[in-house]
């Protein structure tokens, strides 16, 4: 028995040796109760007087327990703190409550949760039996990190929070992490801007960035940052006059306070914003290059509608392609590649609704000529085709009902009043060279909100922006060409990736997208980070295909649904910034997210 004790004795004072090698020693583990390890069990921990007052030990900090008969060490929160005068514990009641500091020298019980532990350099959730009289310490951030399993290379988002205070402890993401996606929920001033704008300028791991940006916000901070970048300005028509790619720049130098313009080129402008290399790409989305597809670059194409509308193209072609030949009186056929060239520069969506004319050298027809859907003005050269009428055939053959006829016509009407397909002064959008020579790329999508404030206008172009990424990171990855990390940047979104239980939003669109970009996405080195504060409205593959949340200030009902009731208290009036955040690697850590 004796060399029981001594040994035991031993184990003590090596546990004490290990606490104090990690952190602070501030107490043990009770003797005064037994001590369970169960699921939602509290561990009791008692901490002397004098220990207490230098401790200043509050709830929601982490402590630690060096197990005696085992190494292992417990990393845990604090979930309640009882402090108790000593007549209480007499069961004494004085009438007077006279003064007496002397009584309220007691001990101090703290109930721990547990919530991982680490025993050998091996993590795992808290499955060892904690011995009475185990010292109970307050860890150093480099233990905190290690139990808590977080990574130790990556972007860091934000400093550990313990007892309402920071400690040195990061929260990083590494790049498996930030491929499996990120989700980022908070009511409207809660600090999601700022965590992204965190990420974006972070160099801690070597990325990109391809980010959506609705106000400009993200471009002003890259400048302020004098970050060189690349700028996508979808752009929208002005019927007043014609545009050229440098009145585009012009508006934009002038928007964003830019010093001048260094070169006008093919595919875009070069710019200086307050010593920032700024790569502009005025953007339009080409009518004719989409036709084909249309419905498939919108979530918001209703299902009948888009089920209908590749044949009523085709239809329009073929009735279109026979009216011209007819034209030429059968001397000459008028190749598709010939109907393209003519086309590419004037369809739009409203082209479909109307007329549409331009000169053009029709061989072999002399004079001037008129089809049902064609004419010729051969003194002019000017070709015109009804392409309203056209398209109204093609609907008519085909049979197509006629409420879904009035939703697609209804949906051509709006999009030509967005005026984004095919404007004059614009360049396609080619990812190869532009993210070859940026790192980030933004697509100022202000310019289109400060139109129509439009989400259909918006989607779109996010859509179609994505999927030719999407397209130019699929091909590298077929051809087994490895690329850096890019993550994928939308604020609100819930208006890009919205539930499909609306009538007019497409659930294939939508969904397929969203599979493109992130189930397909991560092997193809995307990574998608995501915010919105109103995430009821978000499509529900997204909750699922993000493996990381960062949920900031919110309502108690949005805690419920993310399974985060027992942090009601902590987030309900969070302040900017506070975040509760579980991923891959680890579940619910409180943060302070960091400013760059």
């Amino acid at each position: 028995m004796e060399e029981l004790v001594k040994k035991l004795g031993d184990k003590l004072n090596e546990a004490e040796a290990d606490a104090k090698k990690f952190g602070k020693l501030i107490g043990r583990i009770t003797r005064f109760e037994s001590v369970s390890l169960k699921d939602n069990e509290l561990i009791g921990v008692d901490i002397a007087f004098e220990d207490y007052l230098n401790s200043d030990v509050k709830k929601g900090q982490y402590l630690a327990i060096r197990s005696i008969t085992r190494p292992v060490t417990i990393l845990g929160q604090v979930r309640a703190i009882t402090r108790a005068d000593a007549l209480s514990k007499l069961g004494i009641r004085e009438l007077s409550y006279p003064k007496d500091p002397t009584t309220i020298i007691t001990t101090t019980y703290v109930e721990l949760k547990p919530i991982a532990e680490i025993e050998n350099g091996k993590i795992r959730p808290p499955v060892s039996p904690v011995d009475p009289q185990s010292p109970v310490f307050i860890p150093n951030h480099d233990l905190i990190e290690k139990i808590l399993n977080i990574p130790s290379r990556g972007i860091t988002i934000g400093k550990i929070f313990s007892g309402g205070e920071e400690t040195d402890a990061s929260v990083r993401l590494d790049e498996y992490t930030l491929r499996h996606h990120t989700l980022i929920l908070g009511t409207t001033g809660s600090g999601k801007t700022t965590l992204l704008k965190s990420m974006i300028s972070s160099e801690e791991i070597d990325k990109g960035t391809f980010i959506f940006d609705r106000q400009g916000d993200f471009i002003n901070y890259l400048i302020e940052k004098r970050r060189g970048f690349a700028v996508i300005m979808p752009v929208v028509e002005e019927a007043s006059r014609s545009i050229s790619l440098k009145d585009h720049a012009e508006k934009f130098a002038n928007w964003y306070d830019c010093d001048n313009i260094l070169d006008v080129k093919e595919d875009g402008v070069l710019e200086e914003c307050n010593g920032s290399e700024v790569f502009l790409i005025p953007y339009s989305i080409n009518f004719y290059s989409v036709l084909k597809n249309f419905n498939k670059i919108t979530p918001y194409f209703t299902p009948k509608a888009s089920m209908y509308w590749e044949a009523i193209v085709n239809n329009m072609f073929e009735i279109i392609g026979y009216d011209l030949y007819e034209l030429a009186d059968k001397k000459q056929t008028f190749y598709e590649d010939q109907l393209s060239d003519f086309l590419r520069d004037r369809l739009t969506p409203g082209s479909l609704l109307g007329k549409i004319s331009g000169f053009y050298d029709l061989k072999m027809v002399s004079g001037s000529k008129s089809k049902q859907f064609s004419s010729y003005d051969g003194s002019k050269k000017m070709l015109t085709i009804n392409m309203g009428k056209a398209f109204e055939e093609a609907m008519k053959r085909l049979d197509v009902p006629y409420q879904t006829k009035e939703a697609i016509l209804r949906t051509l009407k709006a999009y030509d009043s967005y005026g984004i397909f095919t404007v004059p002064g614009t360049v396609d959008f080619k990812p190869k060279d532009v993210f070859s020579s940026y790192s980030d790329v933004v697509v100022d999508l202000s310019w289109v909100m400060n139109r129509s404030a439009s989400i259909e206008a918006v989607a779109t172009i996010a859509y179609k922006l994505l999927e030719d990424f999407f397209n130019w990171k699929d091909e590298l990855y077929k051809m087994k060409e490895t690329t850096k990390l890019t993550l994928v940047i939308m604020d609100e979104a819930h208006e890009y990736f919205p539930q499909t239980d609306q009538e007019n939003v497409s659930k294939d669109i939508v969904e397929g997208l969203i599979n493109r970009i992130m189930r397909l996405g991560r092997v193809r080195n995307i990574g998608v980070v995501l915010a919105t504060h109103v995430p009821e409205d978000l499509n529900p593959l997204v909750l699922q295909l993000t493996n990381t949340k960062v949920v900031m200030r919110n309502e108690s009902h949005v805690l419920r649904r993310l399974g985060l009731e027992e942090y009601e208290d902590f987030l309900r009036h969070a302040t900017p910034g506070l975040a509760i955040v579980y991923s891959i690697y680890f579940s619910e850590v409180p943060i302070k997210t960091i400013q760059r």
